[in-house]
């Protein structure tokens, strides 16, 4: 089967979890960074999954209630040991046309969860299309050690850049010439070495010297300049 990659906004959708072992736990953690709401089913809970219950971060629900709860969720997971149930599940969701993963069940899944470098707002996903996780895994764990921690700095450079370039309506010509340019300088090096002045230089070539690219830089933590303090 081939899956089309997608990256989903789901800050505050409804999302129903059934399991509630270190599969489920993983989900959740996972799940929680990015704003949605969940709602879990399971006889027993790990006790990180206990706590957010207790909390209210997430809410429990029983077996029974999951076919109403289905009609307003946007995601299903199917986390249980058991793949009868999980694909119960998967006819449950599939019925009401709510997205579906069924945990090492391709068939019963209308979606599955691709592997992901994170670096900030970068995402690099990789997927086999199920056909073996444990390669995806070792794929991510050599992309992490291409991609360190200061990609997510650059990404976040890129965008207040645009976004200043874009206010000033230049042809759209030009700035997609500036955006290449950026993208095919070498930057993420200055920003690992946190080489400030070296960066500044950099992005002048490009942008030339009236860009405010201090502004820029003093928005980034690792960059920006401290306020020197006056002994009274």
């Amino acid at each position: 089967m081939s899956y089309y990659p997608v990256f989903l906004d789901i800050k505050d959708q409804k999302i129903i979890i059934v399991g509630g072992g270190e599969v489920a736990e993983r989900k959740v953690k996972n799940l929680l960074i990015y704003g949605c709401r969940i709602y879990i089913n399971a006889h027993h809970l790990t006790q990180y999954l206990n706590n957010l219950v207790t909390e209210g971060k997430i809410k429990r629900v029983e077996y029974n209630e999951i076919p109403a709860q289905m009609k307003d969720a946007f995601m299903a997971i199917a986390a249980t040991d058991d793949p009868f149930i999980n694909r119960e599940v998967s006819l449950m969701a599939k019925k009401q046309r709510v997205l579906i993963n069924a945990v090492d069940q391709p068939d019963d899944c209308s979606f599955i969860v691709s592997s992901v470098v994170k670096r900030g707002d970068l995402h690099i996903a990789i997927s086999t299309g199920g056909k073996s996780p444990a390669l995806a895994k070792r794929i991510r764990k050599e992309l992490e050690s291409r991609f360190g921690e200061e990609y997510g700095v650059l990404v976040d450079i890129m965008g207040l850049i645009r976004k200043k370039i874009l206010a000033l309506n230049k042809p759209q010509t030009q700035n997609k010439e500036i955006f290449e340019n950026l993208a095919n300088a070498d930057l993420s090096e200055l920003i690992r070495k946190k080489d400030r002045q070296g960066l500044k230089e950099a992005l002048t070539l490009t942008l030339g010297d009236e860009f405010p690219i201090d502004d820029v830089l003093e928005k980034m933590k690792v960059f920006a300049t401290k306020t020197p303090r006056h002994k009274g």
